[in-house]
């Protein structure tokens, strides 16, 4: 059975939730027998929020070497700059993207899903790293002394200057991992766009072979 959202309810249609819609549709696809219509929805998610995960790395690594910080307070900081864009760039496009483009909740041009999927991939996978990786970077270097670091008591526009000067030799690597970024997202999204229009179209004709064999 085809998911439709209608104004106009056919006497046999089965009304259901938006928690039981989403539920059927994600059943549909994880039983669906061809991987090849279902790939970008299937492993999307997992693997743009791998990317992500792997960019938060990066970026971890970059201010922890430039506060020669060794092993000192690495697992208290790959937990929250990696792992976590990991999983939520995960969470976030499955709900935000898989999810909106199988239910059809909001009929938005292919571009606007690209878009949305970008700002997402950028946002988890950059800004979120960029802010938490050298705030814990600068606070366990304070710590630990492996570097000297301005107090905040200098005033936030010294520990900023400081900051950037860090940052500046990673922006080119910064920029590559932005533009990956938002390629990928691009790719994955509309092959989850093509996904969704070839189960759809396979749903119909069945359901419309199946009609035709009642009829006879």
């Amino acid at each position: 059975m085809a998911l439709m959202k209608s104004k106009d309810v056919p006497e046999d249609a089965v009304m259901i939730d938006e928690l039981e819609a989403t539920e059927y549709v994600w059943n549909i696809v994880s039983d669906w027998d061809s991987l090849a219509d279902t790939w970008a929805l299937k492993y999307g998610p997992v693997v743009l929020g791998g990317i992500n995960a792997l960019c938060g790395i990066v970026i971890n690594r970059h201010y922890r070497n430039k506060l020669k910080l060794g092993p000192y307070g690495y697992f208290a900081s790959v937990m929250p700059i990696s792992i976590m864009p990991g999983v939520l760039t995960m969470l976030f496009h499955r709900h935000l993207i898989s999810t909106d483009l199988l239910l059809m909740k909001n009929q938005q041009c292919p571009l606007c899903y690209e878009v949305r999927s970008a700002v997402i991939q950028t946002s988890l996978g950059i800004a979120y790293p960029m802010v938490l990786g050298p705030t814990s970077a600068l606070m366990f270097a304070h710590r630990y002394n492996t570097y000297r670091v301005p107090d905040l008591k200098e005033g936030p526009k010294v520990v900023f200057n400081f900051v950037r000067k860090l940052t500046r030799p990673f922006n080119n690597t910064l920029t590559i991992m932005v533009i990956g970024q938002v390629i990928a997202s691009s790719i994955f999204t509309y092959y989850e766009m093509t996904n969704n229009l070839t189960i759809r179209g396979k749903l119909m004709a069945i359901e419309a072979k199946v009609e035709k064999e009642k009829q006879q």
